[in-house]
């Protein structure tokens, strides 16, 4: 079978998008018309990220994971965490700054150099809890859905402090039906590709599709579409307002209509053969009396320029019926 692709361009830019989460800029929907339409020679329809220009502006302390929960002499005290980026030591400034606006300043805390836990430290060996309603505990290396107390006024996180943030940002749509599966849902999530965080903070993540990766997609026909960018914890991204480009290829494989090469004067040629044969089989008179009985009309020169005339063959039929 015979078939070619038809390749249509995409160039998306969230700036020119409807924004389902406001200045998050993560979950987007563009506008169109009639990019695929139930055409009877479609195969199959391909669709591919081919580059994309993103901004590093989401924090690695952001709205997802800011929120640490205080058992202090039995009084909870909860701390939002400024959202931003952190190395371990102006995090232990912010948490610090944080209880001494509630007035606890007897709790110090350290990283360790060598394991890279960090350490809550209360005078007097007295007792404290973290607990686990506070949405940075995993940050600061606890575990999660578990309240940690600490020992003779001491805590330390059994994990280390991460601060890495995210580590790639996976594309998709509930609209553009693939079929790529994610374990975040252990099910099918229409992932239209996953792209490594290799820049730093405030940089630059650029994309290029160079293994020509494309998923087949299922639907007989797309107009307008939804992206939403998740990070690697599932979990829409913030961009902070600041606008990201996507370049998409939609590849249609096409069957190819075979161009018939016959003319008008080929399929009117065997007709005129078969009139020209009947003619010159007719004997004069018999043709003379047979016209007198059936028709009034006789074969005149004009009746011979519409057997010539292709344009005239339905006059042909009617005035010679005789012939056939």
């Amino acid at each position: 079978m015979d078939t070619y692709i038809d390749e249509r361009i995409l160039t998306l830019s969230s700036l020119n998008a409807t924004q389902n989460n406001g200045s998050f800029l993560s979950d987007v929907f563009f506008n169109f018309r009639g990019l695929v339409k139930e055409d009877t020679d479609i195969q199959d329809v391909k669709i591919s990220i081919q580059n994309a220009q993103i901004p590093n502006s989401f924090y690695t302390i952001n709205v997802y994971n800011n929120i640490l929960i205080l058992d202090y002499d039995s009084i909870f005290y909860t701390f939002t965490i400024t959202q931003g980026n952190y190395n371990s030591l102006n995090l232990i400034t912010e948490i610090k700054a944080r209880f001494a606006l509630q007035g606890i300043n007897d709790i110090n805390l350290v990283t360790s150099a060598i394991t890279g836990c960090i350490t809550f430290t209360r005078a007097g060996s007295l007792n404290f809890s973290i607990m686990s309603g506070g949405t940075i505990n995993q940050v600061l290396g606890f575990q999660l859905n578990t309240n940690n107390t600490s020992s003779l006024g001491v805590l330390t996180a059994p994990f280390p402090l991460n601060l890495l943030g995210l580590l790639k940002l996976k594309i998709a749509s509930f609209e553009i039906q693939t079929q790529s599966y994610d374990s975040s849902v252990a099910s099918n999530l229409n992932i239209l590709a996953t792209i490594p965080i290799e820049s730093g903070s405030f940089g630059l993540i650029l994309y290029n599709n160079f293994a020509n990766l494309q998923s087949i997609i299922n639907n007989k026909t797309l107009d307008g579409f939804d992206l939403q960018i998740y990070g690697d914890d599932g979990r829409l991204v913030d961009f902070n307002g600041i606008n990201w480009n996507i370049s998409l290829i939609l590849a249609i494989t096409r069957v190819r209509h075979q161009d018939t090469k016959t003319t008008f004067k080929d399929l009117i040629f065997p007709i005129n053969q078969l009139i020209n044969t009947l003619q010159e089989q007719r004997q004069p008179a018999e043709a003379e009396d047979l016209a007198q009985e059936e028709n009034p009309q006789t074969f005149t020169d004009q009746t011979q320029s519409d057997l010539n005339d292709e344009d005239n063959l339905e006059v042909l039929f009617y005035n010679n019926r005789k012939y056939l």
